[in-house]
């Protein structure tokens, strides 16, 4: 009997440890449905809470001013506004619930109920704010200021209205309510606000046109410049609300690629979210379809039009070469005294000129008006040489050279600072040396025309100098004559001027004589490098000596006191 008793209590025992687990698990999921009930609870007591303050203070409204009326209005807002939050939580809440399986169709129904009123409040006020809005706005009209504050507020709110009545829609699909009447309300409130938005873009944008005319007419006029800064401020606070107006309707459901395709026109209001394949396919269809139309009326015409410009470019680049050539042999044979580059310049100009006159011909062919495009040549010209600095002070030293003529084509020069050479072109902006060791340097004009500028064949005749030293044993006057008669020979060396040949300079080794002849400037080395070597020749000739540096060193015996300090 005892082992019997045993066996029974073990048992139940175990019955227990293995009933523990399933009964813990029970209480928790007693629990957490208790919590979550709670919580539905406490959002539907803190909206019923919120909603008696908003019905507390409505009917208070009709026995304040005018004045405090308009603020009260302003806080049911921001209530009905909190109203929707609490509410927008208790829907999610219940979203989870239904996900989860849990079911509560008590709160459901009462969730229903709480959404329709404030669907309902919120377009009360909603028809009510845009009232006032319409009342104010007209009163401040002429304070542009004061109307754009006006106006920047009223967007705001109706943006925070209608953001929170397509939530709540949203809310009561996903809850599964019949909400097809109360959807369809919205959508055309948003179709109507997206329309208003859509117009504004077309006529902010003409207007702006019209005031951007207006300020280039009347530069100094600040009031134009006011009112065009105004409205765009105005295109940009409505961009805005024109944004969150599509993405509204997109949510809801309608096919708002059209009013993203006006978005674009705002340029800078839109982000890429609006960039879809849909939209961008709309664009690509109203552009072929536009550009289809656009040809088929007027293709024959542009073809026309092109074939004339074509004709009137070829035409004048014909006449330019024509007037190029006529230019070159005019100036050729002219006996007008003009350096390279000034004859290069008038024939560049003058074709140049021909061939702007062409094209000038072949826009106004077109249609195109010409002051628009002279006038933008001139700002582009501006802002050119505000970047081109250096390029255009290169080009105003070669203006210079070109007028002063220091320097032709052909002729040998020292420039910028020790450049040797001959000069092999020139142009505006720069001037191309060749050296004689046959190096060619680029060196721009600024640098020539703001340094020394040694022409050396400018001149027809040059002086050759040269200097040439004997011993101070030699005889002096033989020396000169000798020096004379090699000049006297020289084939090369002109009578007049005449040459000279003195005794110059008493060195410290030599006795130095000048030598000067007078020689055409093409002579010049020629002559030089002869009378040197003759010179050389006729002195090894006669005897006479062309000394190197001496020095004369004195030996002194040292004395015997000397010597015994060395020591």
């Amino acid at each position: 009997m005892l082992k019997g008793l045993k066996l029974a209590i073990n048992t139940l025992l175990l019955a227990v440890l293995v009933l523990l687990p399933s009964l813990a698990t029970a209480d928790t999921a007693t629990n957490v449905n208790a919590a979550s009930a709670d919580q539905g609870q406490l959002l539907l007591e803190k909206y019923q809470r919120q909603q008696a303050r908003i019905e507390k203070i409505q009917a208070s409204l009709d026995e304040l001013p005018s004045v405090e009326q308009q603020a009260i209005s302003h806080r049911l807002l921001e209530r009905h506004l909190h109203a929707f939050e609490t509410i927008d939580q208790l829907a999610h809440y219940l979203i989870e619930q239904q996900a989860k399986g849990i079911e509560q169709q008590a709160m459901l129904s009462q969730i229903e109920q709480i959404i329709n009123k404030n669907t309902q409040a919120l377009s009360q006020a909603l028809d009510k704010r845009q009232q006032q809005f319409n009342k104010q706005y007209a009163e401040q009209e002429q304070d542009s200021i004061k109307a754009f504050q006006l106006y920047t507020e009223h967007l705001a709110n109706v943006d925070l209205i209608y953001s929170a009545l397509v939530q709540q829609v949203i809310n009561q699909q996903a809850l599964g309510f019949a909400v097809e009447e109360d959807k369809q309300q919205l959508l055309d409130r948003l179709y109507a606000r997206a329309e208003v938005f859509s117009g504004m873009v077309g006529l902010v944008g003409k207007k702006r046109e019209e005031l951007a005319r207006l300020i280039k007419i009347s530069q100094d006029d600040q009031s134009l410049k006011d009112q065009l800064a105004t409205i765009t401020e105005q295109l940009g606070v409505a961009g805005e609300s024109f944004k969150l107006t599509v993405n509204l309707l997109s949510q809801l459901g309608f096919d708002a690629a059209f009013y993203q395709q006006t978005l674009l026109k705002l340029g800078g209001q839109i982000t890429t979210d609006v960039l879809d394949v849909d939209v961008l396919s709309g664009i690509i269809q109203r552009w072929i379809s536009r550009m289809s139309e656009y040809f088929i009326d007027n293709g024959g015409e542009w073809i026309f039009k092109l074939v004339l410009l074509v004709g009137i470019y070829y035409v004048f680049r014909s006449l330019s070469r024509l007037v190029r050539k006529v230019m070159t042999k005019s100036l050729d044979s002219s006996k007008l005294n003009l350096s390279s580059l000034m004859k290069e310049m008038i024939i560049s100009s003058v074709a140049r000129v021909v061939i702007i006159i062409g094209l000038l011909v072949a826009l106004a062919q077109l249609g195109i008006s010409l002051a628009p495009i002279l006038a933008g040549l001139g700002v582009a010209g501006f802002i050119i040489g505000f970047a081109l600095q250096d390029t255009l002070g290169n080009f105003a030293a070669g203006m210079m050279i070109l007028v002063y003529r220091p320097y032709d084509v052909g002729d040998i020069v020292e420039v910028a600072g020790g450049v040797f050479g001959k000069v092999k072109s020139m142009n505006l902006v720069s001037t191309t040396i060749l050296t004689f060791d046959n190096q060619t340097l680029v060196i721009p004009n600024s640098k020539i025309w703001g340094d020394v500028i040694k022409n050396v064949t400018a001149q027809r005749i040059r002086r050759v100098d040269l200097v040439f030293g004997v011993s101070y044993t030699d005889d002096i006057e033989k020396t000169e004559a000798v020096l004379q008669e090699l000049l006297d020979k020289h084939p090369k060396v002109l009578s007049k001027p005449e040459s000279i040949v003195k005794l110059h300079v008493l060195n410290e080794s030599s006795v130095d004589f000048i030598v000067r002849p007078w020689v055409k400037t093409d002579d010049y080395w020629d002559v030089y490098w002869d009378i040197t070597r003759e010179v050389k020749m006729r002195f090894d000739k006669d005897g006479i000596s062309i000394p190197f540096p001496q020095r004369d060193v004195h030996f002194y015996p040292a004395t015997a006191e000397a010597s015994q300090m060395a020591k």
